[in-house]
């Protein structure tokens, strides 16, 4: 599973104070993480419990969380480095179209995704389409819409 996740290390009270955080431990996260991913796609008839054991014994999890440095306002390399990785998306998301379960024909939720000249799209199912996501591989999916 890959998923990238920049988010803040504290929080700003009434008073405009801020307060950091501690570093949260990285094994904790990718526990976290693993366990709720399993959870969803077992819900959703995705996997089932034999599945999960069998993964839960994998010498490599497959999960990875990585907690980096913080970047503070006056390390300018640091916010210049962020933003030009910000902006590198691995897919568009101008290109892609949620549909809740509850607006589509069999009450499972979509995911349409259009080309980049956009004459054609495909439709996924939205479990399907976040499998696709964390297997990307730009030569062999999305690049061929």
């Amino acid at each position: 599973m890959h998923l990238h996740v920049i988010g803040t290390d504290g929080c700003f009270y009434g008073n405009g104070s801020f307060k950091t955080c501690p570093t949260p431990n990285p094994r904790d996260l990718e526990g976290l993480f693993r366990y709720e991913v399993f959870k969803m796609l077992k819900s959703e008839g995705k996997i089932n419990d034999l599945v999960i054991e069998s993964m839960m014994n994998w010498r490599h999890s497959g999960f990875n969380v990585y907690c980096g440095n913080a970047i503070w306002p006056h390390n300018e390399d640091g916010l210049e480095n962020l933003a030009r990785y910000i902006i590198r998306a691995s897919f568009s998301q101008e290109r892609m179209t949620y549909i809740p379960g509850d607006e589509s024909a069999n009450g499972a939720a979509k995911v349409i995704y259009d080309s980049k000249d956009g004459k054609t799209s495909k439709t996924f199912d939205a479990l399907d389409w976040l499998a696709r996501l964390v297997t990307y591989n730009p030569n062999k999916i999305l690049h061929h819409l």
